[in-house]
Formats: structure tokens, sequence, C-alpha cells
């Protein structure tokens, strides 16, 4: 499990700008669609991003998915921000549920 939040660490360490901007993207989407009418920060947003991108990219490497997701190195941002989505979802919706609306 150590070895696996290492390589994710040094995956995200590679582009960090691209990481922070799919990271906050995953994380509106993900806001938005788990609470529809609540208003929400950007800083929400970003932290939501960033623990769901992180969950996700810890997903793919845990279940060896990197292997095949390099294959295809050219959609690699496109199975980033689904990761990072998927992961933010489940982030926002614990949170929703701790403090619903």
């Amino acid at each position: 499990m150590q070895e696996a939040v290492q390589e994710v660490f040094i995956y995200l360490q590679g582009s960090v700008w691209v990481s922070l901007i799919v990271a906050f993207i995953a994380g509106l989407a993900a806001v938005k669609t788990v609470a529809h009418g609540e208003r929400a920060r950007a800083v929400l947003f970003l932290i939501v991003g960033v623990l769901g991108l992180f969950l996700g990219e810890f997903m793919l490497f845990w279940f060896n998915l990197d292997v095949y997701l390099e294959k295809i190195a050219q959609l690699r941002i496109l199975f980033d921000f689904i990761a990072a989505y998927l992961g933010s979802f489940v982030i926002a919706a614990i949170i929703h549920f701790v403090k619903p609306t």
C-alpha cells in the first residue's frame, strides 16, 4: 500500500499545474453533482478535487491499471480526469452526508 501511495505522489509531482487544474475541474463537477443547490467556494472545489484526484490515482495504481493506461498515453489526461471525478464524487458525497444542507 505504501508503494502505491509513493507512486501516486511521484506521478502527481510530474505535472503539478496540470494536476491542480484537473483536480479543480473534477472537484467543481463533483460538488455540483452531489450538492446541486448549495453555494460552494473555489477552495472547496480545489480541496475536494485534490483529495479526489489522489484517491482516484491511488485506485489506479492499487489495481495496477496504470500499466494499461501507459499504453495509451495520449488519453492519459482523460483517464486522470475520470479518476479524479470519481474520487471527488466519493469525497463530496461523504462531506455532504456528514454536513447536509
